[in-house]
């Protein structure tokens, strides 16, 4: 073997990486209290623009709002119908993806550069001026009847919508969802209504990324950011008390040969000192293809396809969940199994072995979120939605995933994956013993 040749029997040597450095944006704090961050990176001659509104489904008044007064933003301005603003970003190369969570709303624009400025005008009067025509609200309605109605047929959204709404109670806004019959109340009304108090709200943040200058910086701030969000309305208001009453809850659907099955509890804020413990210690049970829960429940048992352990963050808190769906005969079979890995990280410390594989594995994830100008602005974006800003939170995470022991891991295991704490939603045919339908 000469110096030249690899032995791929020897696994490589895990380099640490104890700190990525992150491409400073340029924050600019306008004067109705958004705040624009403009990251200058990028060899491509692109664009992307994203605004963030306080304006996610926990702010309405009535089912559907925040989704659609988002959605319907570029069907129709007082300039523009919804087929000439189609065209023209087809024209110039643009396009335009809305989005909505229970906390934020968000508007994401990407254009190139031959087309800036003329695209932007197109951007600044979908911002400005919509309207939302009767006629475009009666077809996103006519369209998201027929979606849900579709959706609620699936074992997986039952189980995801009734663990949610356990875990938080019915008349919580993270424990509420749409009804098809609610397509049928939504007017045009209340899409003005609700964007004209959280849409232009003072607590919001623009992202501009790519290849761009300070001209077209400040063009996209002049054209549009301080002309809408002129509003006083405080948008921060806090969440209403929680109780979890119910922990073990299944909901009947006829015929299916699939159970489908969400489990998990509420984590504190990605803020807390705990969380990016939690963060290795979720890997570890399910956040990666090598898990503990696909080898114990996919690869030994052969019970289902995948399963996957996820945190999802949120404006004031977190929730664990783990996931999947199996043969409706192995659903108590594999919760069981879920519960005996949790206890086995309770118990037994994690190997060195396998610990330096989830640091390697998550090193490479974080790395990933930073690879570009566009993944940047998705990692700024969510430092601004969930941790206030505070950049050192991917140090912070860096230094926990190289220096976590196995002893530490157990200590929180310990703390947050105590079965009883557990809110398990079973979707299926066949209830499983005890569980509330």
């Amino acid at each position: 073997m000469t110096k030249h040749d690899i032995d791929r029997t020897v696994q490589p040597q895990r380099v640490a990486v104890s700190q990525i450095k992150i491409p400073t944006p340029e924050i600019i704090d306008l004067d109705n209290g958004f705040k624009a961050l403009a990251i200058n990176a990028g060899s491509q001659d692109l664009a992307r623009v994203e605004i963030i509104f306080r304006a996610g489904t926990r702010y309405q008044h009535k089912s559907l709002v925040a989704n659609a007064a988002i959605s319907l933003l570029s069907e129709g301005t007082a300039n523009r119908t919804s087929q000439q603003i189609a065209e023209e970003l087809d024209f110039y190369g643009s396009f335009l993806e809305p989005s909505f969570s229970r906390d934020f709303a968000s508007v994401t624009f990407y254009t190139i550069g031959k087309h800036f400025y003329r695209s932007m005008d197109v951007l600044t009067d979908i911002m400005v001026n919509p309207v939302y025509p009767p006629h475009e609200l009666e077809l996103f309605c006519r369209k998201g009847k027929q979606s849900l109605l579709v959706d609620l047929e699936k074992v997986s959204t039952l189980s995801r919508q009734r663990f949610f709404s356990a875990l938080f109670g019915n008349n919580h806004p993270y424990g509420t969802f749409a009804e098809p019959d609610d397509y049928d109340k939504l007017l045009q009304t209340d899409l003005v209504q609700f964007r004209n108090q959280y849409h232009k709200a003072t607590s919001g943040l623009i992202v501009i990324a790519g290849k761009i200058d300070t001209q077209q910086v400040d063009f996209i701030l002049n054209s549009f950011g301080n002309a809408i969000f002129q509003g006083k309305t405080d948008s921060s208001k806090s969440l209403p008390e929680f109780k979890t009453t119910d922990y073990r809850v299944f909901t009947y659907k006829k015929d299916t040969v699939q159970s489908s099955i969400r489990m998990g509890r509420v984590l504190p804020k990605r803020d807390h000192t705990d969380m990016p413990g939690l963060v290795v210690l979720n890997t570890i049970l399910g956040g990666y293809f090598g898990s503990r829960l696909m080898r114990n429940i996919r690869e030994d048992k052969g019970y289902t396809y995948g399963i996957s352990s996820f945190i999802i963050p949120m404006a004031e808190l977190s929730v664990l969940v783990v996931s999947t769906e199996v043969g409706s005969a192995f659903a108590e079979k594999t919760i069981e199994e879920v519960f005996k890995e949790m206890r086995k990280l309770q118990t037994e410390p994690i190997s060195n072995d396998e610990l330096e594989l989830v640091r390697g594995y998550m090193t490479g994830q974080i790395l990933r979120t930073f690879d570009g100008p566009f993944a940047i602005a998705d990692s700024l974006a969510s430092l601004f939605q969930y941790n206030n800003l505070n950049f050192g939170y991917i140090d912070d995470l860096i230094k926990t995933i190289n220096q976590i022991t196995p002893l530490e891991l157990m200590e929180l295991a310990k703390k947050y994956l105590d079965a009883d704490s557990m809110v398990v939603s079973v979707a299926g045919s066949h209830k499983p013993k005890g569980y509330k339908e």
